[in-house]
């Protein structure tokens, strides 16, 4: 362990000469952060000239945080600390819309196709396939009339998430990465186990038949939560709102995404809490095509 830490941290000391208990490591444009404390991940951001995350068309570094700081729940609660945890996610959002972008892609491509020939390869055949168990399309007719509806539903299923919703809901639901599910579990969305004895218990309810599930760092967490925005039928008003928006060539608009998510959680108002924090963060901008760029 002290040896694999050594080699860790002489690969980072081009990158930070000030702050080399740091264990992350530079690799393919990016820096993949495993442990740091916040002020060390300040020093890195600011490195880096990531000072902002609300400018339209932004573009920001390719930093992923797997874990938020380990002295996070002793930072005092302020507003710097709200932008770090806005800083930290954001990225990693980006991320997820990368690789759905590039599935997306794919898939229109196979659309093209079959609406020319009105037919398509085994290869693209079978891709649709598993992208329709991916994201829970589901339909009994066979041959072009199944190509056809695969097609139609992936087209609004498999789609990139706007990071407004997906950072806002996180800060409410986990108060800003305080809570026991996200320090402890990497879990930011209360995402729910039932009769299975896996997970955290929940401590205000011991008699439950759920646990929260845990994930092994904060991306996996996202990644998740993307597809199950993506596939999940309680979500179908908020991917019609999607839809809406890519047609008219414009980001979802932040409010109503905000009221889709009025029964995604037990919190009083939550739609209200989300709804405020896009609009005091301007968190609306990160929609605007943000995109990742490589470190320098």
């Amino acid at each position: 362990m002290k040896l694999c830490r050594c080699v860790l941290v002489l690969l980072f000391a081009v990158i930070m000469p000030l702050h080399a208990e740091m264990t992350a490591q530079k690799k393919d444009g990016a820096i993949y952060v495993q442990a740091t404390t916040t002020d060390e991940l300040e020093h890195l951001f600011n490195q880096q000239k990531f000072f902002e995350f609300d400018r339209l068309r932004g573009q920001y570094p390719r930093i992923f945080v797997a874990h938020l700081p380990t002295d996070w729940a002793d930072v005092p609660e302020n507003n710097a600390k709200q932008k770090m945890f806005i800083k930290i996610l954001l990225p990693l959002v980006l991320k997820i819309n990368e690789e759905i972008a590039e599935e997306r892609a794919k898939i229109e491509q196979i659309n093209v196709t079959f609406g020319k020939d009105k037919k398509i390869s085994a290869e693209d055949q079978t891709f649709l396939e598993e992208m329709a168990k991916k994201y829970d399309v589901f339909t009994r007719m066979k041959d072009d009339s199944r190509t056809r509806i695969l097609l139609r539903q992936l087209l609004v299923k498999a789609d990139v998430v706007p990071p407004s919703l997906m950072i806002s809901t996180a800060a409410i639901y986990t108060d800003w990465g305080m809570s026991r599910l996200a320090l402890k579990a990497n879990a930011l969305y209360r995402d729910e186990i039932w009769y299975e004895d896996e997970g955290l218990k929940p401590q205000d309810d011991p008699n439950a038949n759920y646990r929260y599930r845990e994930f092994n760092s904060l991306e996996d967490c996202i990644r998740q939560r993307a597809l199950k925005l993506n596939s999940h039928i309680n979500y179908d008003y908020f991917r019609e709102s999607r839809r809406v928006a890519r047609t008219l060539k414009k980001p979802p608009y932040g409010p109503q995404l905000a009221a889709t998510m009025i029964n995604d959680s037990n919190l009083k108002n939550v739609a209200g809490l989300i709804d405020y924090t896009f609009t005091f963060f301007q968190l609306a901008n990160t929609d605007y095509f943000s995109q990742l760029k490589d470190v320098e």
